[in-house]
């Protein structure tokens, strides 16, 4: 999850149950990023279940919903 770490998270030793909390300014940067480096458009009606993410795990798998494929892109089956 370099995203995570460019929006000033540290990286730590992070596994898909590690807790996450995203402040306001964390998630736009999040958001910002994912449009920018993969133009990846996070639409007003994903950002609430995007920001409920409680677990670096549930950050993924919310994120590959948003992905043309959904989750069955190959490159998006590991978890960060």
């Amino acid at each position: 999850m370099r995203l995570l770490v460019d929006g000033g998270l540290p990286l730590g030793e992070w596994d898909s149950d590690t807790e996450l909390v995203l402040d306001s300014l964390t998630f736009v940067w999040l958001v910002h990023l994912l449009e920018e480096r993969h133009g990846i458009v996070v639409h007003p009606e994903a950002e609430e279940e995007i920001a409920a993410s409680d677990s670096v795990g549930s950050l993924h798998r919310n994120l590959v919903r948003l992905l043309p494929g959904g989750p069955d892109r190959e490159e998006c089956r590991h978890a960060s």
